[in-house]
C-alpha cells in the first residue's frame, strides 16, 4: 500500500562513523530521500539534535513520486568525545511528517579537550571529571546516585564511570554538609583510592 506522501531513506538511515579524531574536524555523510507516495511532497524544514550539529537540503524543495533528494549530515567533533549519536530530522509535506537519519561512532579527543573534561588529577595515571558534585536538599532516608567519570591514562585514555550513592542517615546533622566521599579506582592491577566532596543540605 502506498500512502499519499511518504518520503523513506534509501539505504540505512543510520551512518557509522566508527572511531573519529577531534583533531580532524567536521565529518560530513550524505543521505537520500526517495518519495514513495504518490504524490509530490515539499521539504518545509530541518533541525538537528544538538548544536554540533547541522543538516543541510534545498528546503522548500519538491520531491515527485519515484524522485530522490540529498540531505547531508554534518558533525562537528569540537569539545566531544567518546561515543556520540547525532539525529537529523527532515520536515515535509502538508501534515509535516518526519524523516530522520543519524550518524553515530566514537570521537578521540585531543589533548587539551581532555583536560577540559578531567580537570582533576588523581595520580600520573588518573584524571577525573569532577572532584565535588552537589546533591542539592535532601530529607532523612533519601538516597541519591550521582556519578563521576575517571580517566586512564595510562590505558588509552579509557573512561570509566564510578556511580556515587549517598543516602541521608538520622544521625547526620541538619543543615549544609561538605562530606567526603571515597572512591576506588584499578591502575595497573592495584587499587587506588581518593576522596570527592559532597555538598548537601540536610533537611
Amino acid at each position: 500500500m502506498l500512502f499519499a506522501d511518504t518520503l523513506v531513506v534509501i539505504g540505512l538511515a543510520t551512518a557509522s562513523l566508527g572511531t573519529i579524531q577531534e583533531a580532524d574536524g567536521v565529518v560530513e555523510r550524505t543521505f537520500w530521500l526517495r518519495n514513495d507516495g504518490t504524490t509530490a511532497v515539499t521539504l518545509r524544514q530541518g533541525y538537528t539534535s544538538c548544536g554540533c550539529t547541522t543538516i543541510r537540503f534545498d528546503k522548500d524543495a519538491e520531491v515527485r513520486p519515484g524522485d530522490s533528494t540529498a540531505v547531508v549530515l554534518s558533525f562537528n567533533p569540537r569539545g566531544k568525545g567518546g561515543e556520540f549519536e547525532e539525529v537529523g530530522t527532515v520536515v515535509y509535506g502538508e501534515q509535516r511528517k518526519r524523516a530522520t537519519m543519524s550518524m553515530v561512532g566514537t570521537c578521540v579527543t585531543s589533548e587539551e579537550t581532555l583536560l577540559r573534561q578531567f580537570p582533576y588529577r588523581v595520580t600520573d595515571e588518573l584524571r577525573i571529571s569532577a572532584d565535588r558534585l552537589d546533591l542539592g536538599r535532601m530529607r532523612v532516608g533519601e538516597t541519591k546516585e550521582r556519578g563521576i567519570v575517571v580517566l586512564h591514562r595510562d590505558e588509552d585514555n579509557r573512561q570509566e564511570r564510578i556511580p556515587v550513592t549517598f543516602s541521608v542517615d538520622k544521625n547526620q546533622p541538619k543543615g549544609l554538609q561538605h562530606i567526603k566521599y571515597p572512591v576506588k579506582s584499578t591502575v595497573r592491577g592495584k587499587t587506588v583510592s581518593f576522596s570527592i566532596m559532597i555538598d548537601v543540605y540536610i533537611l
